[in-house]
C-alpha cells in the first residue's frame, strides 16, 4: 500500500520535533498519534524506520518501543517482522468509531468560534507564505492544494493536512508548523 514515511523532512518533520526534558513518553505517544489523527501515515503506511524515529524524536529505542506497544495494544499500528517489516498504520476497525468521535468532538466546541480562528490563521498564514516564495516553493504549495482538490473522499483529510502543513512551513514561521 503506503510506502515508509520519512521522519526528517517533508510533512512529517513539521509535526515531530524532539520531546523536550521531562515524560519522554507521554510527549512520543502525543506526536506518534498526532501523526496517526492528522492521516500524514494513511492507513496500510509504514511509519519511519524505528531508529529514524527515535533520533528525530531525541528519545531511546525502548521508550518508542513502549508507545508503539500502547498503539499495537490499541489496535492502531501493527508491528511485522522480516525483510519488508515495521510498524503499519492499520485501518479503523469501524467507520462508525469515528464519526462517533466526530460527532463528540463538535458537539463540544463552538463550531462558528473555530472556524472563524481557523480563517485569520489560514488567510495570515497564506499571506506570510506568499510573501516572496520562491518558485520552488510555489511549486510545492501548487502540488499540495492539486492534490487536495484531486483526492478521493477517503484521501482527502490527509491531503488537507498536507496541504496546511505546506502552506505552514512555507510561511517560515515554527509556530504555525
Amino acid at each position: 500500500m503506503g510506502g515508509e514515511a520519512e521522519a526528517g523532512s517533508g510533512p512529517l518533520a513539521s509535526v515531530l520535533r524532539p520531546v523536550r526534558a521531562g515524560n519522554g513518553f507521554e510527549e512520543t505517544l502525543e506526536q506518534v498519534l498526532q501523526l496517526l489523527r492528522l492521516g500524514l501515515v494513511p492507513p496500510g503506511g509504514r511509519l519511519p524506520a524505528e531508529r529514524e524515529l527515535a533520533q528525530h524524536l531525541g528519545v531511546s529505542r525502548v521508550t518508542l518501543r513502549e508507545v508503539l506497544k500502547v498503539l499495537q495494544d490499541q489496535g492502531m499500528v501493527e508491528s511485522r517482522r522480516g525483510r519488508y517489516g515495521g510498524t503499519f498504520v492499520l485501518p479503523r476497525a469501524n467507520a462508525a468509531d469515528g464519526s462517533d468521535e466526530l460527532r463528540r468532538r463538535v458537539a463540544a466546541v463552538d463550531l462558528e468560534d473555530t472556524l472563524r480562528f481557523r480563517e485569520v490563521l489560514e488567510t495570515g498564514a497564506a499571506g506570510l507564505c506568499a510573501d516572496g516564495l520562491p518558485a520552488e516553493g510555489e511549486g510545492r504549495l501548487r502540488a499540495a492544494l492539486e492534490a487536495t482538490q484531486g483526492a478521493r473522499l477517503e484521501d482527502y483529510r490527509r491531503q488537507d493536512t498536507l496541504l496546511h502543513l505546506t502552506l505552514a512551513e512555507l510561511s517560515g514561521s515554527t509556530s504555525l508548523a
